[in-house]
């Protein structure tokens, strides 16, 4: 049985066709394609058929419509159907070298041996032309936890879905968060999944991510997608404050707190957060007693609904 499935939640036919075809030109077969189409109105299956002729895949025609809503719930309507032991989501935009699943058995055995749920694989941005727009990503063999919040939300990183493979059984028991637009859903992902054994970096194979005005991530003159995307950032940051921070370093824990206090005042948000415990952990006893003064400067200032 194969142990890694390749997810595909379609929506876009804009540059279907090349997300397939990299799946497709695999030098190792050994993977599950699971396609599931979210009401689109595209209809997928000549260019599938194209590829895959063979009927060697798994496709899901779903009426309703989940990721106009929430990506996350379009996501895990496929994954109920994926049994092997691994998972990667691939944006229906989104690319993978040929080596991709050649690489992921290379180094399986040695990644379970280490008890760790999450693999992170080396990318770079492409535009609308697949060309490619940045440097591709270099990490370390093995990422902790704190790494990957400090490398990416303090020193700005880049990171994507596609380019993180998943365990499944670790997926069952945390699920993804539903943040708006599904926004940092996955990098939450990867936080409750790393823990306590972190991430394995793969450098010898790549995974292209296509940046452009169709994806959420281009969307950046979108009014209303910004809003949402704040939204879900001031959710995303209170639950690593109030649950996860332990798994990071002091340090990276009071820049995470101030950069959150900074966008609570600055968007007009109540504040979220529970104070005595993050001060607790920071071993900033004294500002326990600042905390009523500081939950009214917020709440005075957060938006009238």
């Amino acid at each position: 049985m194969n142990k890694l499935a390749i997810v595909i939640p379609y929506y876009k036919i804009d540059f279907f066709e090349e997300t397939l075809k990299s799946v497709a030109d695999q030098i190792d077969i050994r993977f599950t394609l699971y396609i599931g189409n979210d009401a689109s109105p595209n209809n997928p299956l000549p260019l599938i058929q194209k590829y895959f002729p063979d009927g060697n895949y798994h496709y899901f025609n779903y009426q309703e419509n989940l990721g106009g809503n929430n990506l996350a719930s379009q996501w895990e309507r496929i994954l109920e159907n994926v049994t092997e032991d691994w998972f990667q989501i691939l944006g229906d935009d989104d690319m993978v070298l040929d080596n991709f699943v050649e690489e992921f058995y290379e180094k399986i055995t040695l990644i379970e041996s280490k008890n760790i749920y999450v693999i992170k694989v080396s990318q770079a941005f492409i535009n609308k032309k697949s060309e490619k727009t940045t440097t591709y990503s270099k990490y370390d063999e093995v990422i902790t936890t704190n790494d990957f919040w400090n490398f990416k939300f303090n020193l700005g990183h880049r990171s994507s879905l596609s380019e993180h493979i998943f365990n499944k059984e670790i997926y069952e028991k945390y699920k993804f968060e539903k943040y708006p637009l599904a926004w940092h859903s996955d990098d939450m992902a990867v936080i409750k999944f790393s823990i306590p054994n972190g991430i394995y970096y793969l450098d010898k194979t790549k995974v292209y991510v296509r940046f452009s005005e169709k994806s959420i991530s281009g969307q950046v003159n979108d009014k209303n997608n910004n809003d949402l995307k704040n939204i879900a950032t001031y959710q995303f940051y209170a639950d690593m404050l109030n649950h996860y921070i332990k798994y990071l370093g002091k340090k990276e824990a009071r820049v995470t707190l101030e950069k959150h206090f900074y966008r609570m005042w600055n968007l007009k948000f109540r504040n979220n957060l529970n104070l005595i415990s993050i001060y607790m952990y920071l071993n900033e006893y004294r500002k326990i007693i600042t905390i009523p003064y500081k939950n009214y400067q917020f709440n005075n200032n957060a938006k009238k609904n």
